[in-house]
């Protein structure tokens, strides 16, 4: 996917041009939603290492799917003076994230535009995210948040508590955002997403085709092993790597623990970790100025 500082300058830019006055603050929240919940899922891990990991999973990709972004950009837009402007430009940020992601490659990945209808990962596969256009949309999105920067903290605050029934409906919407992934995990593990599926059925792995995005590779002689996400680790054979590395793979499973790399692509550095942490924090320290101003000067912040 195009890290977090990527979506913001795009989704600046095409929402701006929609929308002239929409309010960047928001455009920002809808850039992320999307990735919420894989930032969720590192969170559980820290914190919960006991959790299954092939459950999380799961969870986590039926979250991140355009139909659970809508229902969280409902919630969203319930706590803002406009709602329904508000909701246009989060679930407008949603679906536009999805589909630029739809265009990194990203093995054992993809998107769910049409769930819970449809449970393909759609991908349309033209770039790596360690690629020199991915580079160029990162430069963009931190001069487009740094240029725009002044005129979003002049704005009023964004959000408005004076309608309880509101709020209460913002908690359903909530609520429903967090148990409905339960229901539906069941439909994205039949459909093999993430290779879910595979991974959990070990007797039926032989003759599989199965796919790693950034597993660790650690190299030995004569051959290395691949750790995966679920912490399992993997003997590989046919990959010809003298050093240590993050590599995606794709690859059969010639039996349950080993694994015929058929192709990889090699990840260095933490570009797109760093870009994304960068992203995040800028739109933390943007809501946390917006708050502040209002707390120091509340009567140029009421929202008509």
């Amino acid at each position: 996917m195009p890290n977090t500082l990527a979506h913001l300058g795009l989704s600046g830019l095409l929402t701006r041009s929609l929308c002239r006055d929409a309010d960047l603050r928001w455009i920002y929240v809808g850039a992320i939603i999307p990735d919420l919940p894989w930032i969720l899922q590192r969170t559980l891990r820290m914190f919960l290492p006991s959790l299954n990991v092939l459950d999380l999973r799961l969870y986590v990709v039926v979250q991140a799917t355009l139909f659970c972004s809508l229902i969280l950009s409902a919630c969203f837009s319930l706590l803002s003076p406009l709602p329904r402007k508000t909701f246009f430009i989060l679930s407008f940020g949603s679906f536009f994230h999805l589909v630029l992601d739809a265009f990194q490659i990203k093995w054992a990945n993809g998107v769910h535009l049409f769930a819970p209808f449809d449970w393909y990962l759609l991908q349309f596969a033209f770039v790596w995210p360690e690629r020199l256009p991915t580079y160029g949309v990162t430069l963009l999105g931190l001069i487009y948040v740094v240029f725009t920067w002044r005129k979003i903290a002049l704005k009023p605050f964004p959000l408005s508590f004076t309608k309880p029934q509101s709020f209460l409906v913002s908690l359903l919407f909530l609520g429903l955002y967090f148990l409905l992934p339960l229901f539906l995990m069941g439909a994205a593990e039949k459909k093999d997403n993430h290779f879910v599926q595979t991974l959990r059925n070990l007797e039926s792995r032989k003759g599989k085709v199965i796919e790693f995005d950034r597993a660790f590779y650690r190299h030995g002689f004569p051959e290395g092993r691949l750790q995966i996400f679920t912490g399992e680790s993997l003997q590989v054979v046919g990959l010809r790597l003298d050093h240590s590395s993050s590599i995606s793979v794709r690859g059969i499973f010639l039996d349950a623990n080993t694994v015929d790399v058929k192709a990889y692509e090699l990840h260095r550095g933490n570009f797109r970790d760093n870009a994304t942490y960068l992203g995040l924090l800028l739109i933390v320290v943007l809501w946390a100025c917006s708050l502040f101003k209002m707390w120091r000067a509340p009567w140029r912040f009421v929202n008509k």
